[in-house]
């Protein structure tokens, strides 16, 4: 058997240059690279001319495509005809390459079906301009786009411009400042069918894919907002076939379409647009959307169920700015209207029932019939809640048995008090038991109290939001003492150059008069130096009346901050029955940091509890009945 001799034991043939017509020119370059035994990548080459020539399918040969006809070929509905074949042929010179490469560096790239190309020109520090630059450039990237067999001279659209503008931009800056990006083809993708489908976008629920879904927030009962799309029908739209950068077909996939499509019937509170490919239906107010029937749908603004739970409804939270109400019928008392873990956020909550363990409600109005759970927790405006263990914060707040639970608020009013502690303003209880404590910022009223292990006490911060109130405060009179001294900085300034100016300005003065006395109109120079000094008069008192109303303003926010904080003096503990024993009354000094307290009798009777200075500037407990 006869060894195989080794590619590089054989000696090329020599070459110089050659002269082909080529529909593949990287495949012709091997071939003559096989056919002398030398490197392929020691030949390059250079396009003398080539023709575009196109036939239908079934047709014996191509024709050649006149210069005359181009527009008109490549028009869309022309180069889409699936029965459209097209060939380019080149005519081009192969020659030995030489050492020297292009001096720009150009990349071309594509996307996956090869429907659009682009070349991205490097940045260069240092680029030669001269006249043929723009020639070369065309040149060379027609040689990268024929060797990846993308067609010359078809559906390149503003090349030439573009390169123009480059090429004007190195002539200037002799550099190529960032990357160019230029697209050398733009040809026609496929079209895919469109399936025939219905988008109830009113179920789909924003996820964040970078975090972990929350499921415990997902929700049955649909809550949307004025302008919501909520059914979005997306009808069936035949595509249509591509062409690639190469001139060839991209064939369209056959899919059966689909035309079964449900009517959808919407109230009036849904409009129905129709757009080009589709079929939108859009809430014309907030509410919750009702299915009455299959693809029947309407939109309402109370909701009425028999539980919220995640088992029936999931969580709702439509917001408490929307006009939407909850109406929770439970009649089984061992069971919660208010499930385990639910979210409920709207405008109004009504539940016959209980609230369960872990239930957050949020809403301007809340009534609940039952209980809340110890962990449950309600935020609102006007809340009422027939026996609370858990936590409420809101403005204006009904409780008919607290029980252990926590409740912060503006106005408080409880018929009957176990255990628990109230933060509010405002504190108004009928009957208390025993382990109550209570802070007020201005008054607490009880009617009777019977229990032991109470605290009355009288704070100024217990008032809602009174942290925020005193920052923002705090905030003005730093801002408004920062503009006084910049201010009171200014008429220092403008003070002591009118000092400085004095006798000079008595002087321009004095000479103006004498001019005018002789009938000599006075300079322009001096006139314009006198109306400088009395603009600058003029600056100076407006500045003393602006320094002045900031003043004000300081002893006003000041004021207001000593209002804030001394509430303590004018409130007041108010019993209209005799105390028990062990029952504690104290009053908080916020500055100087003291407290006052009595500790009560069995059988006291003090009806009215306040707190006074006295003379040696202690603070004492008035105690009036």
């Amino acid at each position: 058997m006869l060894n195989k001799r080794k590619k590089e034991d054989i000696a090329p043939i020599e070459f110089e240059k050659k002269v082909i017509e080529s529909s593949d020119i990287a495949k012709d370059l091997e071939e003559i690279a096989c056919a002398h035994h030398i490197e392929v990548r020691t030949l390059d080459y250079k396009i003398i001319s080539y023709k575009t020539y196109y036939k239908k399918i079934g047709s014996p040969r191509y024709r050649e495509l006149k210069e005359i006809d181009r527009e008109k070929f490549f028009k869309k509905e022309n180069i889409l005809n699936p029965e459209l074949e097209i060939l380019q042929k080149l005519k081009v010179e192969v020659y030995k390459r030489n050492s020297s490469r292009f001096p720009i560096k150009i990349v071309i790239g594509g996307n996956k079906s090869l429907t659009k190309v682009v070349a991205t020109i490097k940045m260069q520090e240092k680029v030669n301009y001269f006249d043929g630059l723009e020639r070369e450039i065309l040149s060379e990237i027609d040689k990268k786009k024929a060797k990846l067999k993308i067609l010359l001279g078809c559906f390149d659209g503003d090349l030439r411009s573009e390169i123009k503008k480059l090429v004007s931009s190195i002539r200037v800056n002799k550099k190529i400042e960032k990357n160019v990006t230029i697209v050398l083809c733009q040809a026609y993708e496929m079209k895919k069918h469109t399936v025939g489908e219905i988008f109830y976008k009113f179920r789909e629920k924003e996820e964040d894919s970078g975090q972990r879904v929350d499921h415990s927030n997902k929700g049955f009962m649909h809550t949307i907002k004025e302008g919501d799309v909520i059914i979005e029908v997306l009808q069936p739209k035949e595509g249509s076939v591509g062409r690639d950068c190469r001139g060839n077909l991209i064939a369209l996939k056959e899919v059966e379409l689909s035309n079964e499509i449900p009517e959808i019937k919407a109230s009036e509170d849904i409009e129905c647009k129709e757009l080009e490919d589709k079929i939108v239906y859009i809430a014309n107010r907030s509410g919750f959307i009702n299915e009455t029937k299959p693809n029947e749908f309407e939109i309402s603004d109370e909701m009425i169920v028999n539980e919220v739970s995640f088992r029936t409804t999931g969580s709702i939270e439509a917001g408490s700015d929307k006009d939407i109400k909850i109406d929770i019928k439970c009649n089984d008392s061992m069971s919660d209207a208010i499930g385990a873990g639910v979210h409920i956020e709207t405008s109004e909550v009504k539940a016959e029932g209980n609230v369960g363990n872990g239930a957050v409600v949020k809403a301007k109005v809340i009534e609940i019939g039952g209980q809340t759970h110890q962990s449950a927790k309600l935020y609102g405006g006007d809340v009422s809640v027939n026996l609370h263990k858990g936590f409420v914060d809101g403005e204006n707040i009904t409780i008919d048995l607290l029980d252990g639970g926590k409740v912060v608020g503006d106005v408080v009013r409880i018929k009957k008090a176990s255990g628990g502690e109230i933060e509010a303003r405002e504190v108004y209880i009928e009957t208390v038991l025993s382990n109550v404590t209570v802070y007020a910022s201005h008054y607490i009223e009880l009617n009777k109290v019977e229990g032991t292990g109470n605290k009355f006490i009288i704070d100024a911060k217990a008032q809602r939001g009174f942290k925020e109130k005193v920052e923002t405060i705090k905030a003005g009179i730093s801002a408004v003492k920062s503009n006084m001294e910049k201010i009171t900085k200014k008429i220092k300034q403008i003070k002591a150059k009118i000092y400085n100016e004095k006798e000079t300005t008595i002087k321009i003065h004095e000479r103006i008069i004498e001019l005018r006395a002789g009938g000599t109109k006075p300079p322009a120079s001096l006139v314009t130096k006198m109306r400088e000094n009395q603009n600058r008069i003029k600056e100076h008192n407006l500045l003393l009346k602006e320094l002045k109303d900031a003043r004000m303003e300081n002893e006003t926010l000041a004021e207001d901050l000593t209002n804030l904080q001394s509430s303590v003096f004018d409130a007041k503990v108010i019993n209209n029955s005799t105390w028990r024993e062990f029952n504690e009354v104290i009053f908080r000094i916020i500055e100087p940091p003291i407290s006052a307290s009595h500790l009560l009798k069995d059988g006291e009777i003090a009806h009215e509890i306040t707190l006074k200075a006295a003379e040696d500037g202690e603070f004492i407990l008035n105690r009036k009945g």
